[in-house]
């Protein structure tokens, strides 16, 4: 969840990592297209979360952020919901090899989720999955990497399955809407 304050010119990840070590209170930030994105507290809703099984990958519930490269001179490095990566440990605050990115929308952020922060994550090269997930209405929209390009697939039945292959995991959209209030349909009818 966030709310963008606008700065000019844009500001580059060393600028941004200077601007967090400066950070004198708890307040979470992400930096997306070169803004730097204030972070509200999530809901409930907005926590319930998954976990991933083995393949030597790890599932990071909104505390990793995401860079293209090393480098500090990129303009993103946004901070999603949901990432998973495969591979050693680097102990790193932020990764640059995410195979799967889910980002649960709320009104404050769904303009910046299916906007910059959406673009920036086609352009990963490791990322095969990415799961836009509405807080308000049961619906998924997953983004599948394919040898042609992105493919998206539009997941809104109780009775689908949110099917990310490329780290083995499955999961009913009744099960990620289990138990969600706010004029959801329940999953369980």
């Amino acid at each position: 969840m966030s709310e963008a304050a606008r700065l000019d010119p844009a500001v580059t990840i060393a600028a941004f990592d200077a601007f967090l070590d400066a950070q004198q209170d708890d307040q979470l930030w992400e930096l997306v297209a070169g803004d730097i994105v204030a972070m509200t507290n999530p809901t409930e809703t907005h926590e319930q979360g998954i976990t991933m099984d083995g393949r030597g990958c790890r599932a990071y519930q909104g505390g990793m952020r995401i860079q293209r490269s090393d480098a500090t001179s990129g303009l993103d490095k946004p901070r999603p919901d949901v990432l998973v990566r495969c591979g050693p440990f680097h102990g790193r605050t932020y990764v640059t090899d995410p195979m799967v990115v889910i980002e649960v929308l709320s009104p404050s952020t769904i303009d910046s989720d299916r906007g910059n922060k959406l673009r920036f994550y086609k352009t990963l090269p490791t990322l095969r999955h990415i799961a836009l997930v509405y807080q308000e209405q049961m619906r998924i929209e997953h983004y599948v990497r394919t040898d042609e390009g992105w493919r998206i697939e539009i997941l809104t039945r109780p009775d689908e399955r949110l099917r990310l292959d490329a780290v083995g995991f499955e999961l009913p959209l009744a099960r990620v809407y289990f138990g969600v209030p706010a004029g959801i349909p329940d999953a369980a009818a």
